[in-house]
């Protein structure tokens, strides 16, 4: 009975072995003074990352005006070879330059929704 006894506290124990040796970084830090808890950022970190957050906003901004200001030339362009072909046919050029203010498109609504 004792050996059986044994055998069971024995296999209770390795199973719970990987669960101390996790706890043991932890515990052994908290023994030597150091904190796992990430400090607070400081005045001075939360204003960098602001500016740098209004930064990227405005480069996202000029490349959405700057994407929509290409897609205007397109459309016109577009606008002028289908006032000038035929009524029967399309130039390639023509589906072309839809392909590119689709594509364009997609593009400037990704960056109007964020990246």
């Amino acid at each position: 009975m004792r050996a059986i006894t044994a055998a069971f506290f024995l296999s209770v124990l390795m199973m719970m072995a990987p669960t101390w040796a996790q706890d043991v970084p932890a515990t052994v830090a908290a023994a030597q003074g150091h904190s796992s808890a990430v400090p607070a950022p400081t005045q001075a970190e939360i204003d960098l990352q602001k500016r740098m957050a209004a930064q990227r906003n405005l480069e996202r901004f000029a490349k959405i005006k700057k994407d929509t200001d290409r897609l205007l030339e397109l459309a016109t362009q577009l606008k002028k070879s289908v006032d000038q072909a035929s009524d029967q046919t399309l130039s390639v050029d023509v589906v072309r330059k839809a392909e590119q203010i689709e594509k364009l498109a997609k593009q400037v609504r990704q960056k109007m929704v964020g990246d």
